[in-house]
C-alpha cells in the first residue's frame, strides 16, 4: 500500500465529504498511511475511499486501527463468519433476506447507535454488489448544523440534554411505517434488551475540540427536565434544520466503495428507491466510542 505517494484526497462539497483515490487497503497499513486517512476524516467527516477489494478480515483488521469494533445486538444479519461484519442487502435466497434493509434503521436520519451510552465513534460500510439506480446514503455535517443556528438558539441548547432510545415502538418519528424489508416480529425485535442513553444535545468533539449537535430524529425522543409539550417543538426544529441541503452530501454508491464516516460529528440516512432487480449489498463495521462530552 502506498498511501504516502499515491494517495489523493478531493473534497466532495464544501460542507462535508472527500474521495479518496490512489490507495489499496487489502495490504498491511503503516502508521503513517493511517494517520494520513485519518487526517482525511477529521477534515471531511465522510471520507469515500474508492475501488477496494476487501475480504470481512481486511475491512475489520483496518477498522480496529480506530479501535475496538462493536456488534449489532440484533444478530441476524452478522456475517456468519465474521459477526463483527453487519450485512446490509436487499438480495433475497430461499425466501429470506440475505441482509438487514434500509427498514431496520436507515431510512430515518441518525447517528448509529446512539441510544448506547458509549455510541459509535465511526463507521465503515464497503460495497459488494450496487444497483444502477436508487440505493444512495445522504450525511449531513452537525458541526455546520450547531454553528449556523441563531445565537438564542445557541445559548438555549448548549446545556440541555436529550434521552435517546432503541425502541422505536416509542418513538413517533421513527415508526416502521415501510413494511418491506422488516421481516421480525416488531414486538420481539423491539424487547431485545438495549439501555436508553441521555446525551449532551450539543456534543464536543473529543479530537477537534468543536461542538457539533448531538440529536437525531431515529433516537433522540425527549429533552431530559424539559415536558414534552416545549421539549418536542424544540427537537422538531434541530431535526428540520440539521438535513438543510448546503450541509449535506448524498452518496451514490460505486463498486468498492469504502465509506468511512464520523458519527461524532454527523448524521446519515438510507436515501432508498433501489429499482429492481437492483441489488445492493454493503458490508459494515462500526467502532466503539466514548461516553458524549
Amino acid at each position: 500500500m502506498t498511501v504516502a505517494t499515491a494517495m489523493k484526497v478531493t473534497p466532495l462539497t464544501p460542507a462535508i465529504g472527500a474521495e479518496i483515490t490512489g490507495v489499496d487497503l487489502s495490504g498491511t497499513p503503516t502508521g503513517s498511511d493511517i494517520a494520513a486517512i485519518h487526517r482525511a476524516l477529521l477534515d471531511h467527516l465522510v471520507i469515500v475511499i474508492r475501488d477496494q477489494k476487501l475480504t470481512p478480515p481486511e475491512q475489520i483488521a483496518f477498522t480496529k486501527h480506530w479501535g475496538s469494533l462493536v456488534r449489532r445486538i440484533a444478530t441476524d444479519f452478522l456475517h456468519p463468519e465474521y459477526p463483527d461484519v453487519l450485512v446490509l442487502s436487499n438480495r433475497v435466497v430461499d425466501g429470506k433476506p440475505a441482509g438487514a434493509t434500509e427498514a431496520y434503521a436507515g431510512f430515518t436520519w441518525h447517528a448509529d447507535l446512539t441510544y448506547a451510552e458509549r455510541p459509535s465513534l465511526g463507521s465503515m460500510l464497503h460495497a459488494l454488489e450496487v444497483p444502477e439506480e436508487g440505493g444512495d446514503t445522504a450525511f449531513a455535517n452537525m458541526y455546520r448544523a450547531y454553528e449556523t443556528l441563531p445565537e438564542a438558539m445557541r445559548r438555549k441548547i448548549d446545556t440541555l440534554r436529550a434521552l435517546h432510545i432503541r425502541d422505536r415502538r416509542k418513538n413517533p418519528r421513527a415508526q416502521i411505517t415501510k413494511k418491506e424489508g422488516f421481516v421480525h416480529d416488531i414486538d420481539k425485535y423491539f424487547d431485545i434488551p438495549a439501555p436508553d442513553s441521555v446525551h449532551p444535545i450539543v456534543r464536543t468533539h473529543p479530537e477537534t475540540g468543536r461542538k457539533a449537535l448531538f440529536v437525531n430524529p431515529r433516537f433522540a425522543v425527549a429533552i431530559e427536565n424539559m415536558p414534552d409539550e416545549e421539549a418536542q417543538p424544540l427537537l422538531d426544529e434541530l431535526f428540520e434544520h440539521q438535513k438543510r441541503p448546503e450541509f449535506t452530501y448524498r452518496h451514490k454508491w460505486r463498486l468498492g466503495d469504502l465509506v468511512f464516516w464520523d458519527n461524532r460529528c454527523t448524521i446519515h440516512l438510507a436515501c432508498g428507491g433501489i429499482k429492481p432487480p437492483g441489488i445492493r449489498t454493503l458490508h459494515r463495521t462500526s467502532i466503539a466510542g466514548d461516553v458524549p462530552f
